[in-house]
């Protein structure tokens, strides 16, 4: 056995670009009562961006119980664009009757042609009466053509809440093979990264496809969380990838604010010296007027020794401007959690890095609220830094959803690894709907901005908030590579909030 076998960031990407799969799958949790749903909303941009013809894919979704017991298998057509896809509906659908069933469900993209990436890009939106929470696809099953290597990570890396009725949880589950060592580590540290408590928790009893919520609480009964403390969960890879589905767990609303987990990482993995930029990787986080957003750094990365230096936009400038301040980022404060707050007039923070010893995962939670809400409500996205290894995009695309008096923001920034740059980009952003619902929108992202599209506020996708659970997917073609995009969702009379990182 290996402890760990995670290849460099680098050598991960040119892995990708090796066409090599014919199945992406996903494992998402599900919860389902008589106000609890999971949809899994996606774009199709196998045939829109990857060009395979549409009658050469298949979707199915496998829907097992808390034991592993197989409840529903179901195939699904896809559609050119816009899909979303209720879970109580393939119940309803089969007849089968349920009041309360906890589980996962096994999300299958079988293509004739090769795939890029054995991921599908979905989004699982969970419903809890009026309350939405967004997560990508995380945790799946390997195909039979990857290596079945078995080692060890620890899964982390998310933003936790501790109150009387939130508690912070993850969601385990076993693949179609069983793990050889029969226990889990779950582990409680302080943001210092000391230790503060660790327990095992045994899996004699879970079976293929078996899976379980943990609640933080019941693991750690009694004990006195601070502000800051975060969880790790030790888990095994073997038939599958375990990133897990992760986040707070609010009881009296049984509602279930998610993210994913990202590993510890141990090996030393840096980003390369690159000539032709100023900097080699940075951090950017950008937001509208309604909302807060802090950015946490968690103590999970490899050992650095770096410096920063930050731009900022306030929302009345014309663009970002360095403020000529460095950060020096030592190997010795990277073992404490760093959060980067914004100020009350800040739109747009990028705080650029150069050095011998940039981590080429250097996983940050940004991390949205809504302004001036009372409630405890947050959109924890698990990103990063984007080093100069990551391949520019020039096509990105996410969701939304404007009913029940939701806003819903796609944020477009324009910023680069250098000081000063005057490249703009021209695209068109694409809306759609289930009933063939269509809208294109030209635009202009100026260099050193933000460009934020509030979509409620566009003629004719106001008709998008009459009709509930009427998710929409969003598609951006730029002229060239080179922006980022996040999508948030949220309702300002009460401070819910979901949304993403674009794909």
């Amino acid at each position: 056995m290996t402890k760990n076998s995670f290849i460099s960031l680098k050598d991960g990407f040119k892995s990708v670009q090796k066409k090599s799969h014919y199945i992406a799958s996903a494992l998402f949790p599900i919860i389902l009562t008589s106000k609890n749903d999971l949809n899994l909303v996606f774009f199709n941009y196998w045939t829109n961006k990857n060009r395979i013809k549409i009658n050469n894919l298949k979707l199915s979704t496998r829907i097992y119980d808390e034991s592993g017991s197989m409840i529903c298998h179901e195939e699904h057509f896809i559609s050119k664009f816009h899909n979303q896809i209720s879970i109580k509906k393939i119940l309803k659908k089969n007849k089968i009757q349920f009041k309360n069933i906890k589980g996962l469900v096994n999300v299958e993209l079988i293509s004739l042609e090769k795939l890029n990436f054995p991921f599908p890009a979905i989004t699982g939106i969970y419903k809890s009466g009026k309350m939405y929470s967004a997560v990508h696809s995380a945790g799946r099953l390997k195909n039979n053509s990857e290596q079945q290597n078995i080692f060890y990570t620890e899964e982390t890396n998310w933003s936790c809440k501790f109150d009387k009725n939130i508690t912070p949880f993850f969601h385990y589950f076993v693949g179609n093979v069983l793990p050889k060592r029969n226990y889990i580590i779950v582990n409680l540290f302080n943001k210092n990264n000391k230790l503060k408590k660790s327990k095992k928790i045994f899996i004699n009893n879970f079976t293929p496809f078996s899976s379980k919520i943990f609640l933080i609480k019941d693991i750690f009964n009694l004990s006195k969380f601070e502000n800051n403390d975060f969880i790790s969960v030790d888990v095994e890879h073997n038939s599958i990838f375990p990133r897990m589905i992760v986040g707070n767990f609010y009881s009296k609303l049984n509602f279930y604010e998610v993210t994913h987990s990202f590993p510890r990482v141990k090996s030393k993995d840096y980003c390369p010296i690159n000539e032709k930029n100023e900097f080699q990787s940075k951090i950017v986080g950008y937001r509208n007027k309604d909302l807060n957003l802090d950015l946490k750094i968690f103590p999970t990365t490899c050992e650095g020794n770096f410096k920063g230096e930050t731009f900022i936009k306030k929302f009345n400038d014309n663009k970002i401007k360095s403020l000529n301040n460095k950060i020096n980022f030592s190997e010795e404060n990277l073992k404490k959690m760093i959060i980067i707050p914004f100020t009350d007039n800040e739109e747009v923070k990028s705080i650029k890095f150069k050095g011998k010893m940039i981590p080429s995962r250097l996983n940050t939670s940004f991390i949205y609220k809504v302004k001036n809400s009372r409630n405890k409500f947050s959109l924890d996205i698990a990103d990063g830094a984007r080093s100069v290894i990551f391949p520019k995009k020039i096509t990105h695309w996410g969701h939304g959803y404007l009913a029940e008096g939701f806003d819903t923001a796609v944020m477009i920034v324009n910023d680069n690894y250098e000081k000063f740059y005057q490249k703009k980009f021209k695209g068109t952003l694409s809306v759609y709907s289930e009933n063939n619902f269509k809208k294109k929108i030209k635009l202009e992202i100026k260099p050193g901005t933000l460009l934020t599209l509030n979509l409620q506020k566009i003629r004719d996708l106001k008709k998008l908030s009459k009709k509930k659970l009427n998710f929409l997917s969003w598609h951006l073609k730029l002229s060239e590579p080179g922006c980022e995009c996040f999508w948030v969702s949220y309702r300002k009379k009460d401070g819910s909030i979901f949304g993403d990182h674009s794909f």
